[in-house]
């Protein structure tokens, strides 16, 4: 996926990242883009506190390793089930 090959080459070059609007304010997305190392989340304020909840939540390090494996999904329908399963943890 562009976005998480983004973020990493841009942390390896110590350049700071971020994701804005319905991507960043979508609690369903928010354990996808921390586990590919997505850190700066900008979006409409009435996403916030949905958002920032979500991240509370998570473990990144339990999170990452499974983010890595949904990433080599090549099936829509395989990757919508793992993101379920993701946000269910």
């Amino acid at each position: 996926m562009l976005l998480a090959h983004t973020i990493s080459n841009a942390e390896k070059a110590g350049i700071p990242v971020s994701v804005c609007g319905e991507t960043a304010g979508d609690p369903k997305l928010t354990r996808l883009l921390l586990g590919m190392g997505l850190r700066i989340f900008s979006m409409h304020p009435s996403q916030i506190l949905k958002v920032k909840n979500r991240i509370l939540k998570s473990d990144v390090s339990e999170i990452a390793p499974n983010v890595r494996k949904m990433l080599r999904l090549d099936e829509p329908a395989k990757l919508r089930e793992a993101l379920e399963k993701l946000n269910a943890s």
